[in-house]
């Protein structure tokens, strides 16, 4: 969960010296960020070289950029936009909090850490500063530093990236009335000069409504997020997600196809796949289901290694690539990842660890409750594996189809002990 447009804008000064690209970081930061096709003239912006100022703003472009985009390989140009304002002014902490955004998404999260850490040290009035420190803390699994640096980023500066941030993190630790408090808050502060921010937060919203079955409600807020920002594929997954819930499989379908256009994300081609399933069509949902693990193999490691835990083939190369993670971050997702994995394997003492590992925080996330109620019962713990596999489907009856009748399954009368690991 990373907040890049909490950041406040910097100001331009009034005579620009304007420059073209004559380095590589320039040439990367002024690269025209639209695009343009291989044979035509590349228009490159123009800012003022010697303000640092002008080359973050050129930089939280990049950001946003990279944010509608999914595709972390634009977060080399924040980089290299961050790389000239430091040039400039090497403390610059502006400059500084890009460069740790910049580490959050190549996944060096310790770095950014104690980048971040150092930044609150030497100005402890950047809310921004403790709200990257936190993002950073989160991913490995530093829950209560998190939460610390958060209500600090709200004390310093109570605005939507900050409630937002906190509301996410009231939910992950079980408290489902605060996260919604909160993020009634954030969406107080909604502007349409950061729409996409907006948007963002909306969909935020709507998944706390999602995780509690309240599809209706759900469905609302995302539809609202797309107001604010049109084709938002956050929001127009999640819708898919609603609609396929509902048996409109060919609404899903049309939302879902969409995002995926937009923003090709494992997740989405996943639920396309599974839409298309539901509608009979096996050849394009084979075809979805490719395209999501070929996304994930181009560089969403967690993903791809749940999409082939789920389709209970390539298991070792999944437990690899999930143990690669961990030495990098220990979010509750990568632990619940893992456990699942060498539960598909029959490991299930190794799952339960990991799984364990995965709950600690008491997260109403129905896929987690699902997989720790499985784990338990293949390890013969029956009224506590039933319990969980009841509050999973409670919470949620449509978390994932297959999951979800998978879950039903185990809780069939008859049903054996490890019987959905064969």
């Amino acid at each position: 969960m990373i907040f890049a447009a909490s950041c406040q804008p910097a100001s331009e000064p009034a005579k620009p010296t304007l420059v073209s690209a004559t380095n590589t970081a320039e040439i990367l930061c002024l690269a025209p960020i639209s695009g343009a096709a291989p044979d035509e003239p590349i228009a490159r912006p123009h800012v003022d070289s010697t303000s640092a100022n002008a080359w973050i703003n050129r930089g939280r472009a990049w950001v946003l950029h990279a944010r509608l985009s999914a595709d972390p390989g634009f977060y080399l140009n924040v980089g290299a936009c961050a790389d000239q304002a430091l040039s400039l002014e090497a403390n610059h902490a502006s400059a500084l909090e890009l460069k740790a955004l910049v580490m959050m998404n190549m996944h060096d999260f310790a770095g950014a850490r104690d980048l971040a850490a150092s930044l609150v040290k030497s100005h402890p009035e950047s809310a921004s500063a403790f709200g990257l420190l936190a993002d950073a803390q989160l991913e490995l699994g530093e829950y209560d530093a998190a939460l610390s640096n958060t209500q600090t980023q709200l004390n310093l500066r109570p605005n939507m990236a900050g409630h937002a941030r906190a509301s996410y993190l009231r939910w992950l630790v079980g408290d489902a009335a605060g996260a919604r408090r909160l993020i009634v808050l954030a969406l107080q502060d909604r502007n349409m000069a950061d729409a996409e921010a907006t948007a963002w937060t909306f969909v935020e919203a709507g998944n706390i409504y999602w995780n509690m079955g309240d599809l209706a409600a759900a469905d609302a807020v995302y539809a609202e997020a797309l107001k604010w920002v049109a084709d938002y594929p956050a929001a127009l997954a999640a819708r898919g997600k609603i609609a396929l819930a509902q048996g409109d499989h060919a609404q899903a379908i049309e939302w879902l196809s969409q995002s995926l256009k937009i923003r090709p994300l494992v997740d989405t081609a996943w639920w396309l796949g599974d839409a298309l399933t539901a509608q009979a069509k096996t050849s394009e949902a084979a075809g979805a289901y490719a395209q999501a693990e070929a996304i994930g193999r181009r560089g969403d490691d967690l993903m791809l290694a749940n999409f082939l835990a789920s389709q209970k083939r390539d298991l070792d190369q999944a437990l690899r690539l999930v143990d690669d993670d961990l030495k990098t971050r220990s979010s509750i997702y990568v632990h619940d990842a893992r456990s699942w994995i060498l539960y598909r394997m029959g490991r299930f003492d190794e799952a339960l660890a990991s799984s364990d590992a995965a709950m600690r925080l008491s997260t109403p996330d129905p896929k987690l409750i699902f997989h720790a109620g499985a784990i338990r019962l293949a390890l013969g713990q029956r009224e506590a594996g039933m319990r969980l596999l009841h509050q999973a489907v409670s919470l949620n009856p449509s978390f994932q189809a297959n999951a979800v009748a998978e879950a039903k399954t185990l809780m069939s009368a008859d049903a054996a002990p490890g019987l959905a690991a064969e």
